[in-house]
């Protein structure tokens, strides 16, 4: 015999006010996503900056220890995503467990001089 729901006690709705998770107050706009953009960084280990070109705009950053990113890059199993709004970059590396590798995040405060 198949399976039949118990239909002996119908759906409640939430009470009136009560906003469900995720629901949103009518005339208030969505908080914009921070967009990521995919990017081949370069990285100039003797003056310690990275270069991210994203369209036709390129930006060079500081950042105090190079080697650690370029260290990431070569260990990469996904592409390198750049997000302009928190100046972090990610680079996902191999991790032993872990499929769809572990994120590394590169956080760089302000543009290079």
């Amino acid at each position: 015999m198949p399976y039949q729901a118990d239909s002996s006690q119908a759906p409640t709705s939430p009470a009136s006010g009560a906003q469900t998770p995720g629901a949103q107050t009518p005339g208030t706009p969505a908080e914009p996503a921070a967009s990521k953009v995919t990017v081949i960084p370069a990285v100039d280990l003797f003056l310690g900056t990275v270069t991210i070109a994203t369209g036709a705009k390129s930006v060079t950053l500081r950042h105090p220890d190079p080697r650690l990113i370029a260290r990431a890059l070569a260990q990469a199993v996904r592409p390198t995503q750049w997000c302009a709004a928190s100046g972090t970059l990610t680079v996902t590396v191999a991790a032993v467990g872990k499929p769809m590798g572990l994120p590394r995040h590169f956080y760089f405060p302000e543009p290079a001089a």
